[in-house]
């Protein structure tokens, strides 16, 4: 990442996925104030974005940092792995959003991945052993007025789909996922 310097600003946008549910969401904003709190005097322009189904989006943080005085933009994926929003979608929305802004650089940080402090962060998820502990078939509070043996219900942006009567798994038509040599 780029020193701050008076010729460079570097902004920080943390950008996970985006949920219809604002309690999910406003824990990203949390998330990002407590980056801004603890890392203050070296990333002192930081915003949340959510990739899909919420704003702040990826154009909006973009737009933030820049009126905030930023000239280098970095993104924080807060997510796991290298899959496909990584690969495709942020990098996407991150250069749309930039061609707004001429003049201004950008970079996509990898995503959390396996770290010591992931596996630190789990071990203490276990060690809380804070969460009910259900009996097969005993309904989940998560679950409210769900059956717990209801199947759940499909992400709609998931190339896949759920057979309720099989329940069978296959892939959705026009997905462009390739199984076995066809493309969907």
């Amino acid at each position: 990442m780029p020193m701050n310097t008076q010729s460079t600003k570097t902004g920080v946008i943390i950008c996970d996925h985006g949920s219809r549910r604002a309690q999910s969401n406003e824990s990203l904003e949390e998330v990002a104030r407590l980056f801004a709190d603890r890392f203050a005097g070296g990333c002192d322009i930081v915003e949340p974005a959510h990739m899909e189904l919420a704003m702040p989006d990826i154009a909006a943080a973009y737009a933030a940092c820049v009126n905030r005085g930023a000239t280098h933009i970095v993104v924080l994926p807060f997510f796991l792995a290298r899959g496909k929003h990584f690969m495709r979608d942020i990098p996407s929305l991150t250069s749309q959003a930039a061609v707004d802004f001429p003049g201004t650089t950008y970079q996509i940080a990898e995503p959390l991945g396996i770290d010591n402090l992931i596996l630190d962060l789990l071990k203490k998820r276990l060690d809380a052993n804070d969460q009910p502990v259900l009996a097969s078939g005993e309904a989940d509070p998560r679950l409210k007025d769900t059956p717990a043996t209801d199947k759940r219900i499909q992400c709609n942006t998931c190339p896949f789909e759920l057979n309720k009567e099989t329940g069978q798994v296959a892939i959705k038509p026009g997905s462009g996922v390739v199984a076995g040599g066809v493309r969907h």
